[in-house]
Formats: structure tokens, C-alpha cells, sequence
């Protein structure tokens, strides 16, 4: 279980998130709905330890650290003229395993070609590509449906329905909420520095009619 205790974080004497406590169980998919400015990504940042913060986060009773979370960032960075397959070797090794043959061949991605080529889809297929090769044990996933195409949600769908089987703790943001009711089984709404509630599946329907 991921356990979040009393999390609070500030920017510049801002406090932009304040005693927030969350836990999500292995196999379970949780989104995360806020507004613009809510703290998703500052959540996201403190997970996997890229700023400071205050409380506690744990992974099964021990502190949490950046070995156990895979993180896909709304905005990926690429080298210029660097293949696909230069980019995944930073992050694995090439083998003849059957987890890498089918992550490979699932992607269908042009990895002898510049990444630089690439469409803004297929960058972001590439960097979950990675991500999925990394095999952590928690996966953050911040707005990843931006600027995918029809068939790249469809992969992400998927994707994330064999990282639940797989059970992985998943967490993921994303402002086109039609995209958190196809992949979650609980939705928090981060409102007000804090998770205000969480919204059960069987709930969704009820959570539409408010958004809207």
C-alpha cells in the first residue's frame, strides 16, 4: 500500500498543499480531478522526491523513495538526435526478454528514427514506453492523454488495465475527466490544499452530473 500522511508543501512561503493524507492499495488505479493551480504536479513532484516537503509517505510500512515510482511528467524532455532506442537504453537495458519483446512490439514505435521526428503523441508513447520498462512498483502518470491521439488513448486504456493486473499502485491526472471515469477506480478531487473527498466507480455517474 502507498500510505500519504499529513503532507504539506509550500512555494516561496505559499502553502500550496496542507495536511493531506491519501492511501491507495496495490492493483487500484486512483485518479487525481482539480482545477488548474489545484497541486496536482506538486503532489505528483513530491512523490517522487523532486521537491521538499513535510509528513510522511510510505510504500509497505517503509519511507518511500524514488526506486519505487515511475513517474511520467505532462512535458517529457528529449536530446536532440537521439533515436528511440538510444532514449529507452538510459533507462533499460536491451534484452531478449519476452516483457520487453511485447512492450516493444505493443508501442509499434519507429525507434531507429530521431526522436526529434516524432510527433507530440508518439514522444509522449515513447516516454510511457520507458516508463513501463522501468517496472516500479508505483506509476505516476501527470496528464497523460495530452496531445494523443484516438489510438494512443486506446494504448493508455490498455496500458493501464495491465499495470492493474500487474498490481501496480497507479495515480494519474488529467484534465479531460471522460479519460479518469475509463481508467479509475476511485477519483480524488484535490480542492482547497487537500483531498475534499474520493468518488467511488459506482459514483462516477454523480460526479459527471457535478462537473458539468
Amino acid at each position: 500500500m502507498l500510505s500519504i500522511k499529513n503532507l504539506q508543501i509550500s512555494y516561496n512561503k505559499n502553502l500550496i498543499i496542507e495536511n493531506l493524507s491519501l492511501n491507495v492499495k496495490k492493483g487500484e488505479v486512483l485518479g487525481i480531478l482539480g482545477r488548474n493551480g489545484a497541486g496536482k504536479t506538486t503532489l505528483f513532484n513530491a512523490l517522487y522526491q523532486n521537491i521538499p516537503y513535510k509528513g510522511e509517505m510510505s510504500y509497505e510500512e517503509s519511507l518511500i523513495s524514488r526506486k519505487n515510482v515511475g513517474y511520467l511528467e505532462t512535458e517529457n524532455y528529449f536530446y536532440p538526435y537521439m533515436t528511440g532506442e538510444e532514449y529507452l537504453s538510459f533507462f533499460v537495458k536491451k534484452n531478449n526478454s519476452d516483457f520487453y519483446k511485447k512492450s516493444i512490439d505493443k508501442f509499434n514505435l519507429p525507434l531507429n528514427k530521431f526522436v526529434q521526428n516524432y510527433s507530440t503523441g508518439m514522444k509522449k508513447k515513447l516516454a510511457l514506453l520507458a516508463l513501463v520498462l522501468l517496472n516500479k512498483p508505483i506509476v505516476v502518470l501527470d496528464e497523460p492523454f495530452n496531445g494523443v491521439d484516438f489510438e494512443g488513448v486506446g494504448l493508455l486504456y490498455e496500458i493501464v488495465q495491465d499495470l492493474k493486473k500487474q498490481q501496480k499502485i497507479i495515480l494519474v491526472s488529467s484534465h479531460i475527466i471522460e479519460t479518469l471515469f475509463n481508467t479509475c477506480d476511485k477519483i480524488a478531487i484535490l480542492e482547497n490544499k487537500g483531498i475534499s473527498k474520493i468518488i467511488s466507480k459506482d459514483n462516477f455517474t454523480n460526479l459527471a452530473n457535478e462537473y458539468y
